[in-house]
């Protein structure tokens, strides 16, 4: 049995059921039960796994989904969304299905995991779709933090340099300056230049934050606009260092969910329609939207990437081609993906490798020659009292 059923009436049904909204809340005030009325906590990603990889584990040694979620709502560490696994068990046990019952519940669920849920109960492979789903989230959970952590030493180098250098320039030079103008000392050009800069910082410094103030709320201003964030994406990918990066990973999303849409039962064309909706990047969003038409009007997959080969890398097309031609695309997928993240890991690796350096050297040097323009006229006033009249 599969998630797309072969009979022409059940066929009409089901595609009107994938793509029909998902509610948000029961359609039927006044009924059911008072634990969904009650405003509840959405899940948060990590329990979010745990929750679906427990319930997943259970169903598949034997247990029913009510008495499952019944079990996962008695752990202590849960207790937080002990109502919500309640009313979810409440609502199952009068009939809804799992995905339903989750969207009348208030869990904050994105549709594209509530419609992988839906396609593994209309398949009758819930425990197998709740497996994917928790090594789909647990893959972008650790590809996350890996980035995290390769960016967390040139963010926190950044952050320091920029506070020491910033307080030197504010606060200790006019301090020296002070001194150096009470003893007459003759100033060289770079202590003269960071004295000016430290005058104008101290004295108007608001008005670069008033600017960078202005450019944080134009920035949110645009990406609230659908054309101006779909033009700032497009932007970012033309970036000569990080666009290639940024597109990557914005193929890496995409491939990544719709090998997971694949194997839980979904065509090509639903797949592509509904992974689209996982790309952050709304420029590539409009790609893959093309695809999903161009597939729709019956083209090949393969020869829809091939003219998208700004996008997506040679060897991508090359493996969906040999996955259309076998019957193995979503076998295709898993291997686009592990290539896509093993090029991402090296790609950072290189970048943060030139970046590093670079920045280090930079600080050293901003810092250094600060301590220069401070210690230098102090040197010539030290050697005039040393010439000075015996």
């Amino acid at each position: 049995m599969t998630g797309n059923p072969s009979h022409p009436a059940l066929s009409g049904l089901w595609q009107r059921l994938v793509r029909q909204p998902l509610p948000t809340h029961s359609g039927q005030p006044g009924k059911g039960h008072s634990l969904t009325s009650k405003k509840v906590r959405p899940i948060r990603r990590r329990d979010l796994i745990y929750i679906i990889r427990s319930v997943g584990t259970l169903i598949e040694n034997g247990l029913s989904l009510p008495k499952a979620l019944e079990t996962i709502a008695l752990e202590k560490t849960l207790k937080t969304y002990r109502p919500l696994l309640v009313a979810v068990r409440q609502k199952v046990e009068s009939g809804e299905t799992f995905s339903a019952a989750l969207a009348q519940c208030g869990a904050g669920l994105p549709e594209l995991l509530l419609n992988q849920i839906r396609v593994g109960e209309r398949s009758g492979t819930l425990p197998l779709t709740l497996q994917r789903i928790t090594q789909q989230l647990e893959n972008a959970d650790s590809f996350k933090s890996q980035i995290i952590k390769k960016l967390a030493y040139p963010t926190m180098l950044v952050t320091l340099g920029s506070g020491a250098v910033t307080f030197m320039l504010l606060y200790v030079v006019p301090t020296f300056e002070k001194t150096y103008a009470e003893s007459g000392a003759k100033l060289p050009w770079i202590t003269r230049f960071l004295i000016a800069v430290g005058f104008y910082g101290t004295r108007y410094g608001w008005i670069g934050l008033l600017v960078i103030f202005g450019l944080v709320a134009g920035v949110i201003a645009v990406r609230r606009d659908p054309r101006g964030r779909f033009w700032m994406d497009a932007q970012l990918l033309r970036l000569p260092v990080i666009g290639d990066w940024l597109k990557n990973l914005a193929v890496l999303q995409f491939v990544e969910v719709l090998g997971n849409l694949l194997e839980a039962g979904f065509t090509l064309v639903e797949a592509l329609r509904v992974s689209a909706s996982s790309i952050g990047n709304r420029a590539v969003r409009h790609s893959v939207e093309r695809l999903h038409a161009a597939v729709l009007r019956g083209e090949r997959f393969s020869v829809e990437l091939e003219r998208q080969a700004d996008l997506f890398p040679p060897i991508v097309h090359q493996l969906v081609v040999v996955g259309e031609k076998t019957g193995t695309l979503p076998r295709a997928t898993k291997d686009i993906r592990k290539h896509l993240e093993r090029e991402l890991n090296r790609y950072t690796g290189l970048l943060l490798g030139t970046i590093e350096p670079v920045m280090t050297i930079g600080l050293a040097v901003c810092i250094g020659g600060i301590l220069l323009a401070i210690y230098l006229p102090m040197f010539d006033m030290i050697g005039a009292l040393n010439q000075g009249p015996h």
